[in-house]
């Protein structure tokens, strides 16, 4: 096995000991004499430290029992996350003009909503022009209150993630304050940007547009429904490679509209 299949079989993340115990594989290196490549892990469970073993050693089945068992399976990520993104008809940002939700459930893309909303307030010329948003496409248009019998619920199944997360959680708040709509005064809620800085160091920046070039991931930026689709596959993206994504996991108070932790 090279190096570089050695890389693609054996990604980081989680994998658990066909006896049951489970690691992280952090990374694949080459042995300083022999080149073999080796897989760099640590135990998820009482031990502490960093060992390697050989990456031939880490794909091998075993017989046990009868049956056959690979020695060490990936462990899928779990969890529900919904990625969303909204777009604003002014500066003011208190309105939404378009919403995009994307949800992802034990790694998987799981359901996908968007919808056009009448902020039932005025339009700048920049908003218009960066969305492609005018007043007259939104007339017919629900309004915030009229979706939120929609999207609530989906807002409430998961931990909330967006790209510049405290923006749209700030436009959701302001919202849900001017409708005089109740429901949690706090939420859970992970950014992408924050992750893309850990992940993807060396990128000139973290935009959403930047990041998807970065992974080869399709975008139609500042269309809501895309932003939020490339939103949830980034976040794929990151769990796939084993990401820790409750590191990430902070608390947004939305009556204060401020982060609290």
């Amino acid at each position: 096995m090279t190096y570089e299949e050695a890389k693609q079989l054996i990604p980081p993340g989680r994998y658990r000991h066909f006896k049951g115990n489970e690691y992280e594989v952090l990374d694949i290196a080459r042995h300083s004499e022999t080149e073999e490549p080796m897989v760099v892990y640590r135990a998820l469970y009482g031990s502490h430290g960093v060992w390697v073993r050989p990456a031939e050693m880490w794909l091998e089945k075993v017989e046990r029992d009868g049956a056959v068992f690979r020695r060490f399976t990936r462990v899928s990520p779990k969890g529900r996350y919904v990625a969303f993104d909204v777009e604003t008809p002014n500066a003011r940002n208190d309105r939404m003009s378009a919403i995009g939700i994307t949800v992802i459930e034990d790694g998987e893309i799981a359901e996908e909503f968007y919808s056009l909303v009448n902020p039932e307030t005025w339009f700048d010329a920049f908003n218009v022009q960066l969305t492609g948003i005018s007043p007259e496409a939104v007339e017919t248009e629900p309004t915030f209150p009229e979706l939120w019998e929609k999207i609530g619920p989906i807002l409430s199944s998961g931990v909330l993630v967006a790209h510049n997360a405290t923006f749209d959680l700030g436009v959701l708040a302001k919202c849900l304050r001017a409708y005089r709509i109740p429901w949690q005064t706090r939420v859970r809620y992970a950014c992408t940007v924050r992750m893309s800085r850990q992940m993807h160091p060396e990128t000139e920046n973290h935009r959403l547009n930047t990041m998807c070039d970065c992974l080869g991931i399709e975008l139609d930026h500042h269309h809501a429904g895309s932003d939020s689709h490339a939103c949830g596959e980034i976040l794929r993206r990151y769990l796939d490679e084993g990401i820790e994504a409750d590191r990430f996991i902070r608390t947004y108070d939305l009556q204060s509209g401020r982060t609290l932790r």
